[in-house]
């Protein structure tokens, strides 16, 4: 083949794999949600290693008459360790892609891989001398790394990436095509590079250039969704903020009216305690109707006091503080929508947090709503909480409608929401998770459809 047709050849096959590198590499997966993220920075290297290794490839082939006999060797040795590491990164990208898979099939995949490398070094050490005073050495030695390491890397790369592509799909979302497309290229570019050799026909590397360029646009349409997560973040935090902008208003009208109400409310009390002065002979249906009427308006006053409460801006300030407290408060606020449903505290008074008491009246509020959402009429919720030297739990407990395991997976994520589109944000168990967090603790969530919802807080003590 003519120096300048191969020249050509190599360049644009080395460069299909470094723009797959820098595909990967130039994207920003901080807010993505998709299990795949995090592993395709092993893509990355193996786009990068492999490019190299292929542009070395070409130095060699153009220049090999021009490399002393003193060089021939190391030569040979640094293409069989280039090779084997740009096939070790696709490996490490198998194991990587088979594991966010179901665990039966990560299960095998890692099996395989493991199997394939220990079949790979039992072959290459003991003909390590061989392949020190013999050129066969090194040509059987290439052979084993592209069979065992790269087709068998890139075969389960691509299955691994095919089987999660279809799952995506499967879940409607379309952009899983593309990476189920991406798998496919990859298993192709295995076959080609791992089981056909380039001398077998001058062909070859134009063919595994071919499904190279198949893996790169593939890969390269299907990354085009964290571009659109980035945007549907940013919609999201911007929404986020103008919903802040109007809870914050109603807010402080809700501040306001409960000022003002506390003025007609205090002059009531003062007038009901006159009256019972004034007319202290009363008969007991008429105590009971000033019983009542006392009842109501110290009612509407807690609930005024928690409401100001409540509305009061966060200071950031600590003290310490009886959880029980937090949760009646948290049930006083609810009281218009606890009306068809029990909620049961079982809480001593002598457990105490140091936290955030706006805070921890939020988070509670929040739990409490999510529960009496899920829940139908006359349901019971139960919160409980526990404390030892190290740590104080707190269970909340409906028996509602649950969640599935792929609801569960998603529970904390921003702007998930099981609810019709309308009835929530999709940020209450997120608040939560984070708030909880800012007390050093943990939130643990366990579910089952039909089967209620057990959300277990814990808050360790020694860190504050």
């Amino acid at each position: 083949m003519p120096v300048f047709v191969t020249f050509n050849i190599y360049l644009f096959y080395g460069l299909v794999f470094f723009s797959m590198g820098c595909a990967v590499l130039f994207r920003n997966f901080r807010y993505s949600q998709l299990k795949i993220a995090p592993t395709l920075w092993a893509l990355a290297i193996f786009g990068f290693s492999h490019a190299f290794h292929e542009w070395s490839e070409l130095y060699v082939l153009i220049f090999t008459e021009h490399i002393s006999a003193e060089y021939k060797l190391l030569t040979q040795w640094l293409c069989l360790v280039k090779l084997f590491l740009s096939y070790a990164a696709l490996m490490v990208f198998a194991w990587q892609i088979l594991t966010i898979n179901h665990k039966r099939i990560a299960y095998i995949g890692h099996s395989l891989i493991i199997a394939l490398v220990f079949v790979y070094f039992y072959l290459i050490i003991p003909d390590l001398h061989h392949l020190a005073i013999n050129r066969s050495g090194f040509v059987e030695a290439s052979q084993y790394t592209r069979i065992l390491i790269g087709f068998g890397s890139a075969l389960l790369a691509g299955l691994g990436m095919l089987i999660y592509g279809v799952n995506l799909r499967q879940e409607q979302h379309s952009y899983g095509n593309y990476f189920a497309l991406c798998g496919v290229g990859l298993v192709l570019y295995g076959g080609l590079s791992g089981l056909v050799p380039t001398e077998y026909h001058y062909s070859v590397p134009i063919y595994r250039t071919l499904a190279g360029a198949l893996i790169l646009i593939a890969l390269f349409k299907a990354l085009k969704i964290f571009d659109l997560e980035k945007e549907q973040a940013t919609a999201a935090k911007l929404k986020r903020a103008i919903e802040a902008d109007k809870y914050k208003a109603i807010g402080q009208l809700a501040m306001g009216v409960a000022h003002e109400i506390n003025n007609p409310l205090a002059s009531s009390m003062l007038a009901l305690d006159l009256l019972e002065r004034k007319h202290a002979n009363l008969c007991d249906s008429q105590s009971n109707y000033l019983a009542r009427i006392r009842l109501g308006i110290e009612r509407a006053s807690s609930i005024s006091k928690e409401l100001l409460s409540y509305a009061r801006p966060a200071t950031g300030k600590r003290s310490f503080v009886a959880v029980k407290d937090i949760l009646s408060s948290a049930v006083k606020l609810l009281s218009h929508r606890t009306k068809l449903h029990q909620i049961e505290l079982n809480c001593s008074d002598s457990i105490v947090l140091y936290a955030e008491k706006i805070k921890l009246e939020e988070l509670f509020i929040n739990l409490l709503c999510n529960a009496i959402d899920a829940c139908e009429p006359s349901d019971k919720i139960r919160v409980n909480a526990q404390q030892d030297e190290k740590m104080v739990r707190i269970t909340v407990v409906d028996s509602g409608s649950g969640m599935t395991s792929t609801q569960l997976e998603r529970a904390t994520e921003l702007f998930y929401s099981t609810k019709a589109v309308g009835q929530g944000t999709g940020l209450g168990l997120a608040i939560c998770e984070q708030i909880v967090a800012l007390h050093n603790g943990k939130m643990h969530i366990a579910s089952s459809e039909g089967q209620g919802t057990c959300i277990t807080l814990t808050f360790y003590r020694g860190y504050d």
